[in-house]
């Protein structure tokens, strides 16, 4: 059980292109933090570390905080192999200022991690212990999929991805639905993989009819599992951060500063600043 729950994560490293992704999104990382003082900082959700091992590559001290153990062995191996020594610790939505133990200059929450709470309550919870975990005039980046154009759009799939692995090929598929309500995201993440043999070969040409047929799905299998998140709305959040003691909060399409388009932009940056 652990194996495959640990095979699950690592595919989430897989599913991102996280050479290209930390490319595009550093300047905008550097350019905040440069420009707010940043020294300390907590990655809420951290899942397996890539954003905290790379801000901890920039001389920051940094603390990587994830409710998942699974994910954590994960983050332990990838910074043990960039010979990272961030601090890993376990942790949900609540646990911020508890766990650095004293006000940081910057939290962040990315890749769509902060809907887990499921709930507005959850949300209020988060978003309160992320003020009382930042030093005054500290700042919050959050990063998640832009629930409005979801929502508005009725959008059921993402974009389909590729990827080529030890394991074998893999295509990764999303498929959406929302609660009667709207106020919830239904993701169905789905796993096609073909075994590694069936792309090495080993067979003849002659062996390929009794090949098919002793094997009529030609290798694949399919792993699915399904994760409920809470809608949050742009409009949404700027009132529960104001409500939370956020000010200065500003609101990106992107990880150039683009303003946010509601109804085309994939995705949101928000940047917030603790009163």
């Amino acid at each position: 059980m652990f194996e495959a729950k640990h095979n699950e994560e690592r595919e989430y490293d897989q599913l991102v292109n996280w050479e290209r992704r930390l490319e595009r999104e550093a300047p905008f990382f550097r350019r905040v933090f440069e420009t707010e003082g940043v020294r300390t900082l907590a990655d809420v959700g951290a899942g397996s570390a890539r954003h905290a091992i790379m801000f901890r590559s920039w001389g920051l001290e940094v603390t990587a905080i994830d409710p998942s153990v699974d994910m954590l062995a994960l983050a332990h191996e990838n910074a043990q192999n960039a010979g990272s020594d961030i601090r890993i610790m376990e942790g949900g939505f609540g646990d911020t200022a508890r766990i650095v133990g004293h006000p940081v200059d910057a939290i962040t929450c990315t890749g769509n991690a902060l809907p887990h709470v499921r709930s507005l309550a959850g949300m209020r919870v988060a978003l309160n212990d992320f003020a009382a975990a930042l030093r005054s005039g500290g700042v919050l980046v959050l990063h998640y999929l832009n629930h409005a154009r979801l929502i508005r759009h009725s959008i059921r799939t993402m974009s389909p991805v590729f990827r080529e692995t030890p394991g074998g090929d893999k295509f990764f598929l999303r498929l959406l639905d929302y609660t009667p309500a709207r106020d919830g995201i239904l993701f169905d993440f789905v796993t096609l993989v073909r075994d590694p043999s069936v792309r090495e070969g080993g067979h003849t040409i002659d062996s390929w009819p009794a090949t098919l047929e002793a094997d009529a799905l030609g290798g694949w299998s399919l792993r699915t599992r399904r994760s409920l998140h809470f809608a949050m709305p742009y409009d949404m959040i700027t009132g529960e951060l104001e409500r939370a003691g956020f000010v200065d909060i500003n609101i990106y399409g992107d990880h150039q500063g683009k303003p946010l388009d509601p109804d085309t932009d994939e995705s949101i940056v928000l940047l917030a600043r603790r009163v």
